[in-house]
């Protein structure tokens, strides 16, 4: 950090966003939720199916938009609790 702070607590904070870590061996785990894995499976196969099986690819293009369409919908909030921010203004 430049300059540097002047008092020991000075804090930063920062978002970032990280791509998930490529499969490429035995000892790598996909960093996804498991709902998303038979998507993962049938996503896969589909776009094998394009290069190397073409009569397959509707079959598959269906079950792959079946098995993301599922685990989508589990993908959801189920709090029924709402925030909503208030515009008013408090002296």
């Amino acid at each position: 950090m430049w300059p540097t702070p002047d008092n020991s607590t000075d804090q930063v904070i920062f978002d970032r966003l990280v791509r998930m870590d490529d499969a490429d061996s035995a000892t790598n785990t996909m960093q996804m939720p498991f709902r998303f894995y038979p998507a993962l499976a049938a996503g896969l196969a589909y776009y094998i199916a394009l290069k190397k099986a073409p009569n397959r690819i509707q079959v598959l293009k269906g079950l792959y938009e079946e098995e993301m369409d599922r685990a989508m919908t589990e993908d959801r909030d189920r709090a029924n609790l709402t925030i909503t921010p208030g515009f008013g203004y408090f002296r």
